[in-house]
């Protein structure tokens, strides 16, 4: 539905700070009610995501990016160890 495209949607808070999660939002994560959401703040952002069924999966590939940028595993540990020397 929304792939490759972004879409921005306002929702206003309540006097408790209760917002709802608009059902376009909801349909394109999957969500149905009781199911739980993360909310992940970084860089003063605020991602809202389905709450993963499994963290493992989720967190898989992380730090490939950093791993790159270190030359990847055998170079970064190949630096290591010539430093104890």
């Amino acid at each position: 539905m929304l792939e490759g495209m972004a879409k921005t949607t306002i929702v206003k808070l309540s006097t408790k700070g209760q917002m709802v999660l608009p059902k376009e939002a909801r349909d394109y994560l999957g969500l149905k009610p009781g199911d739980m959401v993360m909310i992940t703040l970084r860089n003063g952002v605020a991602q809202i995501t389905a709450k993963p069924k499994k963290y493992a999966e989720h967190i898989r590939g992380l730090g490939r990016d950093l791993w790159r940028e270190l030359g990847g595993g055998e170079q970064f540990l190949q630096r290591e160890r010539e430093s104890w020397e």
